[in-house]
């Protein structure tokens, strides 16, 4: 109830106007998202501007020299760069929720073996995926709720490229079926890009293109690469 020797000419307290002032100024401070990442290029600019060599600093960003091809999750938590402590250039990295290999993504590695001849495709998922988990049926423990793909019809084929990965019946090696699924989907990704590209098949058959699966455990920030 409104304290009537606090009220305001409105009738609303005025402890309670204060709180509500204080509340919608922090709204305003708050940057937009548009704002936010241009702040975020000025910091860029300025480390840039500070290098011991701020030229070098300049004409690195032109370099594109990548000895690997990263094929991984769009799962904010798992930047390539990041992960493996690689400047620019040396990554040429194609990124799609689950790690999944569709006909752009396909095309994208095939650009980068013509162009560079890179040496190294790497299949890279991670635990506690979210795709991996929506295509799951019961879903697995831990887990947030599937995304509603009412309506929206490329998520649906989403998780439709996903599920056909797992199969009917994913394989449970362990107590633990979520990461058995991401490490399935992983497995069926690498097969799958060397059976339907022939650059990729002919590569590896002439021994120059390795292609392997790898896994990100997002608790500890380790990848370990998947073996037969």
């Amino acid at each position: 109830m409104t304290d009537p020797e606090t009220a305001g000419p409105d009738g609303i307290n005025t402890v309670d106007q204060t709180r509500m002032a204080g509340a919608a100024a922090r709204r305003v401070e708050m940057p937009s998202p548009v704002d936010r990442l241009i702040s975020g290029n000025s910091r860029f600019l300025a480390a840039i501007a500070s290098a011991s060599d701020p030229e070098a600093a300049v004409a690195g960003l032109k370099f594109a020299d990548p000895y690997s091809i990263v094929l991984g999750c769009s799962d904010s938590r798992v930047p390539p760069e990041i992960v493996f402590d690689e400047p620019p250039g040396r990554l040429f990295v194609v990124r799609v929720a689950s790690n999944v290999a569709g006909s752009a993504e396909i095309g994208s590695i095939e650009y980068a073996l013509s162009r560079w001849e890179c040496p190294l495709l790497v299949v890279l998922g991670h635990t506690e995926c979210g795709g991996i988990a929506a295509a799951m049926d019961p879903l697995p423990p831990g887990a947030d709720p599937p995304p509603d793909a009412r309506g929206a019809v490329h998520l649906g084929s989403l998780l439709s490229s996903i599920r056909t990965n797992l199969g009917r019946s994913p394989e449970c090696l362990s107590d633990d079926p979520w990461r058995d699924a991401v490490c399935l989907n992983v497995r069926r990704t690498v097969e799958l890009l060397q059976n339907w590209s022939e650059p990729i098949h002919r590569r590896v058959a002439a021994g120059r293109l390795i292609v392997v699966g790898a896994i990100y455990d997002v608790a500890t920030g380790a990848v370990g690469i998947l073996t037969d």
